[in-house]
C-alpha cells in the first residue's frame, strides 16, 4: 500500500490536534486540581468559565474532526472565533492562531479528499 501525501497530511493533522488535546487537559488539570493552598486563584468570573467552555468546544471540534473533518473542522473553527468575539486579547497571542488555523486544514483536507480541488499525487 503506497503512502499518499493526503495521507500523511491527514496524520499530520490528527497528531497535533491530539497535542492540542493532550496539552489542555494537562493544563486544566494542573490548574485545577494541584495547586498550593498559598496560590490558590479567586474563583472563576462567568466570563472566564464561558471562555474555558468555548476552548474546550474548540478542542471537542479538533477530536470529532479525526473522524468527521468537515464539521469538525467548522465547530472547532465556530468556536474560536466565538472565543476571539468574547476575548479580543486572545488574538495577540500568535501561538493559539495554530488552533484555527489547524481547524482550516482539516476542512481544506476534507475539500481536496472529495475531489473539488484537483488532487495531489
Amino acid at each position: 500500500m503506497k503512502t499518499t501525501p493526503i495521507k500523511i497530511f491527514r496524520w499530520t493533522l490528527r497528531i497535533l490536534s491530539a497535542i492540542f488535546i493532550v496539552f489542555f487537559l494537562m493544563m486544566f488539570i494542573s490548574e485545577t486540581f494541584f495547586q498550593d493552598e498559598a496560590f490558590k486563584p479567586k474563583p472563576m468570573s462567568a466570563n472566564s468559565i464561558l471562555q474555558v467552555l468555548i476552548i474546550v468546544i474548540s478542542l471537542v471540534g479538533l477530536a470529532l474532526a479525526w473522524k468527521w473533518e468537515l464539521w469538525g473542522g467548522i465547530l472547532s473553527l465556530v468556536a474560536f472565533a466565538a472565543l476571539a468575539i468574547v476575548n479580543p486579547n486572545v488574538l495577540d497571542f500568535p501561538l493559539l492562531l495554530i488552533y484555527p488555523v489547524t481547524a482550516i486544514l482539516f476542512i481544506v483536507i476534507w475539500v481536496i479528499d472529495r475531489g473539488s480541488v484537483v488532487k495531489i499525487e
